[in-house]
């Protein structure tokens, strides 16, 4: 157990968005069962865990991390999501640039989704995909947010992520994937092995995105869209279909593939 300094409580206070997660090179990680497996594949990046008074610590843990017990009311400031359990605190390297004119290797996926709920949810769909990198345009919100670490699961450090430039910004000439009501049938399309896909944001779409092929995903008129994470899923999986994964490729404990690893 550490004593617990002014300054510490207000850099995780700081963490719950992406001016303290940059300003610090530190994210929090919630949900028991998450922080549990963190532990165990990524002790590398695990820093800290905090706990609420009266609570035993809830498993092993790797020598350097500090445990902290908060009083309760203290502990529920942090707790943005009333999980109730242990929160790990863990480091957040800066992200690689992408040089987009170098032709895709495999398949890669381009992010410029503002919510970060969004963000989580697509790099954990992106790691069950095997997806080789994410790149996280100018328009993305931050992996780390405390919004997108819940919702990726812990995936955010099982695939590469690298940061890339906005959206209307994108080099030419490229392989490009977009999805577009008014596109070709996707169940019909030959995707290429080395691709990019573009996600488009629910509301304001995607702008003219140079050098691209249109997809439409087959639906009824019943809406008028899907849920960008929802439609990149389906293209994903469609890609999956022509290429399938031949294994489980979830990388060994302590050993993940991810840029924010080097």
């Amino acid at each position: 157990m550490s004593g617990i300094r002014n300054a510490h409580v207000k850099r995780w206070g700081a963490l719950q968005d992406s001016r303290g997660i940059e300003r610090f090179r530190q994210c929090l990680v919630f949900g028991k069962k998450v922080v549990r497996e963190m532990v165990v594949r990524h002790p590398g990046r695990c820093l800290e865990l905090l706990c609420s008074a009266g609570d035993r610590d809830p498993f092993p843990l790797p020598a350097h991390v500090r445990t902290h017990t908060l009083p309760r009311a203290l502990f529920n400031t942090i707790d943005s999501f009333g999980t109730g359990g242990p929160i790990l605190i863990c480091t957040v390297p800066p992200l690689p640039r992408v040089d987009l004119m170098v032709q895709p290797q495999g398949l890669e996926l381009l992010c410029p989704l503002g919510d970060p709920t969004n963000v989580g949810a697509l790099i954990r769909t992106a790691a069950a995909m095997g997806v080789r990198q994410v790149v996280l345009l100018k328009e993305s919100a931050h992996p780390c947010h405390p919004k997108a670490t819940r919702a990726a699961s812990g995936a955010m450090f099982d695939v590469q992520l690298v940061q890339g430039p906005s959206i209307r910004d994108l080099p030419e000439p490229a392989t490009w994937v977009t999805l577009h009501a008014r596109g070709e049938n996707m169940s019909a399309f030959q995707w290429p092995e080395d691709v990019r896909l573009v996600v488009g944001e629910e509301g304001p779409g995607l702008p003219r995105v140079p050098s691209s092929r249109c997809l439409a995903i087959p639906m009824t008129d019943a809406v008028e869209s899907l849920n960008a994470v929802v439609a990149a899923s389906m293209a994903l999986y469609a890609y999956r279909v022509q290429y399938p994964l031949l294994r489980r490729m979830r990388p060994a404990p302590g050993v993940p593939p991810t840029a924010l690893d080097h």
